[in-house]
């Protein structure tokens, strides 16, 4: 199995941004942790932090919050982990 993630859509929480990506060959021995840990490192908050694996093939989910208008700080995170930017959730 190579690599790979993938933008998973997002919606509003509150005053927060709710943002869901997939990924699958990363992190996986720590259930996706390290996604967090780059996230915090960029100075964000996260809230209601979920990571799970579905049944779709070993892809693993995550959900998360932060403060709405800095999603692009989440990319920048997902791309320390993976090396690979997706652009997901423009504006927001």
């Amino acid at each position: 199995m190579a690599a790979d993630w993938k933008c998973n859509g997002s919606w509003n929480d509150g005053g927060l941004k709710r943002l869901s990506f997939k990924f699958q060959g990363y992190c996986e021995d720590r259930s996706g942790q390290c996604f967090l840990s780059a996230i915090r490192g960029k100075g964000l908050t996260v809230h209601n932090w979920q990571a799970w694996k579905t049944d779709d093939n070993g892809w693993w989910q995550v959900d998360l919050s932060t403060t709405a208008g800095l999603a692009w700080q989440v990319n920048n995170a997902i791309e320390q982990v993976t090396g690979s930017w997706r652009g997901c959730w423009p504006n927001q």
